[in-house]
């Protein structure tokens, strides 16, 4: 009686023993792991959208850099057609056009041209 009563305390320690060593540690670790995990995937999701927000941002600044590029030909273009219309404007061809049709001016003739000297 005496062996089987030891014998059941032996079983008991090494059942309690077990449980309480596969229950205990097994709900401590768990939630810690489980927290990494979660800190772990946050991590990275936040790593993915910084790296998405960057993107963002070069193709914004690219945008941009298109946009003032094609401004620039715009006014360059703008340019060319003002010096063409200064260079059409400043034409003696025209000047004497206007001189003559609008403004009723004549070349003078022989005897009202004056010579002066520089004596």
């Amino acid at each position: 009686m005496v062996v089987a009563e030891r014998e059941l305390q032996r079983r008991n320690y090494y059942r309690e023993r077990a449980h309480h060593h596969d229950i205990y540690p097994q709900q401590r670790k768990t939630p810690n792991h489980k927290l990494q995990y979660i800190c772990r995937l946050i991590a990275v999701a936040l790593l993915f959208f910084l790296l998405l927000y960057r993107f963002c941002i070069i193709t914004e600044c690219q945008y941009k850099v298109e946009k003032l590029q094609s401004e620039i030909e715009e006014i360059n273009m703008q340019n060319e057609r003002l010096k063409v219309e200064i260079a059409n404007l400043k034409s003696v061809a025209r000047i004497e056009d206007i001189a003559k049709n609008k403004l009723n001016m004549k070349e003078p003739d022989s005897q009202q041209i004056i010579y002066l000297n520089e004596n």
